[in-house]
């Protein structure tokens, strides 16, 4: 049985491993076929076919191997058992490869097609994320161009609020809507708004209505809605011109409106209220300029017809007897002409030309020095029923003044604090000492500086408000004209301040009015006062003086002055004889009149006469006032300015000094 078997089982063998020879030449072939075309789902299905026949042999051989094996070992009937099934096992088995084939080619397949999906999309997601990472790019540029242009902007609004800011009138932007949009610290100064209520941008109305009881356009409130619909109608129709607006605080605007090309409008809101101050201060000055030209040409030639009354009676009394009948009646002419005299100076001041002589003074002692006068005594005793009340400063500082002139402004100032209080009252007089660090509000030309100041107030019935801007302008009075006043006395007091380089205030309400004089300090010691001079004293020594001047009656008045002292006189009409008399008659002293017409002036004639005779003395005269060539006359050498009408003892002094 054994021996029978053993042929068979090698026939077995050898016919497995042909079958197993052959699946390997498929199986290489199959390959080689697959690699060529491995994209043809035929040869791909031909090489799974394969595999499984190669399997199905395989487990056919191995099937007879193990029943030859049974055999040999005399195990036929455990063949017999499971002979039945190596069929559909062999079968089964080659399903099972098959199928297995077919999934995993399929699982392949799917894999590659996944695969190439993946790449597909990698590729896609590669191109979206340029995409995307260049679109990022992009709008990285953007936003970084916007941070930069809202930076810019940033800066530039800043910048224009800080310009607008340093701008000194107020200024509102309105959108097309009537909507504020941008205002500047002036503007909120002027209304009295904050950046909070502007930040809400409320309407113009709004604004309007904001601190209504310190608003800027002094409007009734139920007139408020009917203003704005006119002032609006008037900004439709182009009314852009500047507006003057008063304020209830009487600060004066200059408004404006300008519509803008988009809807928008920009209204400026400017303070004039010291621009119209000074404007009415400089107007008045011209016209107190105008008036002093006239007043001085008059003055002028008044002194010259008054020098005959003044002087004559003068000359007269000096050769009449004590118990002449004629004294009494010169005398009166003297004081008349002398008070004549008076107020042409007082048209001198008002032509801003004080002819009168400048020391260092007290004004606690000229208040003194009125007060206790007979004219100041005078004026007490026809107001009983008014008491003058004093408080002067210890130690107040002297000034440089005219004491004439300030009295005057004494006199002026008490007379009309006195006739405005009707029954019983009080005049209070103070002074004081004061440092100006700004020019005050009534004289915007005055100096900073150190200031004596007089103070002068009354309980009277006060000065109406609309009179007050015009209460220093000559003529300008509520008097009766030449029974209580000319109407010059405040136009004494404002030029007397002009020309003492100070300022004069006013303040009048119903309880009174009080008038302040500022005063520029001096720190020289008071002037030692001069007293009256005996006519012996002046007697000259026969010294050779020259009259000049255009005036035949003044150099006739002039000349006996001068004899009577005892000087040998010539007298010249013009200031041309005066020259050509000097080069062959040499004088001791030369009176010159400043103002010779026509022909060269008193200082022309000087500066021509010292060619000839460079140590020649003189003196200049004038009716008119201490100018600017009487300055230069005095530069050049001129020892003295006597101003006319002069007495024998005004000239006969001011002969004496220069002659020395």
């Amino acid at each position: 049985m054994t021996v029978s078997w053993l042929p068979v089982i090698w026939i077995d063998i050898l016919g497995s491993i042909t079958v197993l020879g052959l699946a390997g030449f498929c199986v290489t072939y199959s390959l080689r076929l697959l690699k060529k075309k491995k994209n043809q789902t035929f040869y791909q299905y031909l090489f799974l076919l394969t595999l499984s026949f190669i399997f199905f042999a395989v487990s056919r051989s191995f099937g007879h191997l193990v029943k030859q094996g049974l055999i040999f070992y005399n195990q036929e009937h455990a063949w017999k058992s499971i002979s039945p099934f190596s069929g559909s096992i062999n079968t089964a088995t080659f399903i099972v490869i098959f199928s297995f084939g077919i999934y995993f080619h399929r699982s392949r397949k799917i894999h590659k097609e996944l695969e190439q999906h993946k790449n597909h999309l990698a590729g896609m997601v590669a191109e979206r994320t340029r995409k995307l990472t260049e679109t990022n790019l992009q709008l990285n540029k953007e936003v970084t161009g916007h941070v930069r242009t809202t930076q810019k902007l940033t800066k530039t609004i800043n910048e224009f609020s800080a310009v607008m800011d340093a701008i000194d009138y107020g200024v509102l932007f309105m959108d097309d809507q009537l909507k504020a949009r941008m205002v500047n610290r002036a503007f909120r100064e002027l209304w009295e708004i904050t950046k909070d209520f502007v930040n809400k941008r409320p309407s113009f109305r709004e604004l309007m209505q904001f601190n209504r009881s310190n608003n800027i356009y002094d409007v009734p409130d139920d007139e408020f809605e009917q203003y704005m619909d006119e002032r609006e109608a008037e900004v439709r129709r182009g009314a852009i011109a500047p507006i003057e607006i008063t304020r209830r605080d009487e600060k004066i605007l200059q408004y404006q409106c300008v519509v803008l090309p988009d809807g928008w409008r920009m209204l400026t809101y400017v303070d004039i209220t010291e621009l119209k101050k000074t404007q009415n201060k400089l107007a008045q000055s011209q016209k107190m300029e105008a008036i002093g030209l006239m007043a001085g040409g008059v003055a002028h030639d008044l002194n010259n017809i008054l020098s005959g009354v003044v002087s004559y009676p003068d000359l007269l009394l000096m050769q009449l007897p004590n118990n002449s009948d004629m004294q009494k009646p010169l005398e009166v002419i003297k004081e008349s002409g002398q008070r004549a005299a008076e107020v042409v100076a007082d048209l001198l001041t008002v032509a801003r030309g004080i002819a009168a002589g400048r020391e260092v003074r007290s004004l606690n002692n000229l208040i003194y020095e009125y007060l206790n006068s007979p004219e100041g005594t005078k004026m007490l005793s026809m107001y009983p029923d008014i008491e003058i009340r004093t408080d002067l400063t210890e130690n107040l500082f002297n000034i440089f003044c005219s004491p004439i002139h300030i009295k005057k402004c004494l006199m002026n100032l008490l007379t009309n604090a006195a006739e405005a209080i009707s029954g019983s009252g009080t005049i209070l007089i103070q002074t004081r000492n004061q440092y100006v660090d700004k020019p005050v509000a009534e004289n915007q030309f005055m100096e900073i500086g150190e200031y004596a100041v007089i103070r002068i107030a009354d309980t009277g019935q006060g000065i109406d408000r609309e009179d007050i801007s015009h209460i220093f302008e000559p003529f300008y009075t509520k008097k009766i004209m030449g029974r209580s006043g000319t109407g010059l006395g405040l136009a004494i007091v404002w030029n007397t301040m002009q020309d003492h380089g100070g300022a004069v205030t006013v303040c009048s309400d119903a309880q009174g009015t009080a008038f302040e004089l500022y005063f520029p300090i001096t720190r020289k010691n008071l002037s030692r006062r001069q007293c009256s001079v005996n006519l012996a004293e002046l007697q000259g020594q026969g010294e050779f003086i020259l009259v000049v001047d255009d005036e035949e009656k003044q150099r006739n008045i002039a000349s006996e002055m001068l004899l009577v002292l005892g000087y040998q006189v010539e007298a010249v009409g013009s200031g041309e004889e005066a020259v050509r008399f000097v080069q062959n008659h040499p004088m001791d002293l030369i009176i010159l009149d400043m103002i010779m017409d026509p022909g060269i002036n008193g200082r022309q004639t000087f500066e021509q006469i010292l060619a000839v005779q460079p140590e020649q003395k003189a003196i200049i005269t004038s009716g008119f006032s201490e100018n600017e060539e009487v300055k230069k006359a005095l530069q050049l050498g001129v020892s003295n300015f006597i101003r006319k009408p002069y007495t024998t003892e005004q000239i006969g002094t001011a002969v004496k000094k220069a002659l020395l």
